[in-house]
């Protein structure tokens, strides 16, 4: 019998992370490195923070909870690394794997299409079978519309790291606490469809 890889957890062990992003200026890896920071804390293990524009997709399959963060760029569009990797990742079956998003944008400057890029990346992620967790509240923001808004909600974690910096941190580590908690919530069901 082979000894067990590092990286190797039966599902009961708990999320299973990675965090993944595009970025256009470094904001969203900022980010994405404070969101596996916060996972590790809460997790007590390493957790791979990865650019996807350098990412073999293949990793995917040994992470049951995919930690998904990009900007918004300028008028509701997708951080180029994302357009051209969104395609490859809408093809992949993720089913029985959990999504959590999480965005970077500038609410004062494109107040009509904070956070936008959320709901591109969520639309065509949700046919691939994966489910998203990680709600976020639209309370406490500031903007005219997003695209990424449901309800009094938001798709994911929403950051504004051009005039709000300093609520970053608290936010991230609140928002990796949901996460976690809708994980535990989520998981069994989404592990039964797996099977």
């Amino acid at each position: 019998m082979n000894a067990p890889r590092p990286n190797d957890h039966d599902q009961a062990s708990g999320p299973r992370p990675i965090v993944l992003y595009a970025t256009m200026f470094g904001a969203t890896e900022l980010v994405a490195e404070q969101v596996a920071l916060a996972l590790q804390r809460e997790l007590g293990t390493t957790v791979p923070c990865r650019d996807l524009a350098y990412l073999d997709l293949g990793v995917l399959a040994d992470h049951d909870l995919l930690v998904v963060g990009l900007s918004t760029w300028n008028i509701g569009q997708l951080p180029s690394d994302m357009e051209l990797r969104l395609p490859e990742l809408a093809a992949l079956d993720l089913n029985g794997k959990l999504l959590a998003l999480f965005g970077t944008g500038d609410a004062v400057g494109y107040p009509d299409t904070y956070l936008d890029a959320l709901e591109i990346v969520n639309d065509a992620l949700i046919p691939t079978g994966v489910e998203r967790i990680g709600a976020w509240p639209v309370a406490g923001y500031s903007f005219v519309e997003s695209r990424a808004q449901r309800g009094d909600m938001f798709l994911g974690l929403g950051v504004d790291e051009d005039n709000e910096p300093e609520l970053t941190e608290e936010r991230v580590n609140a928002w990796t606490r949901k996460v976690l908690a809708d994980y535990a919530e989520t998981a069994p069901r989404v592990r039964l469809l797996a099977v």
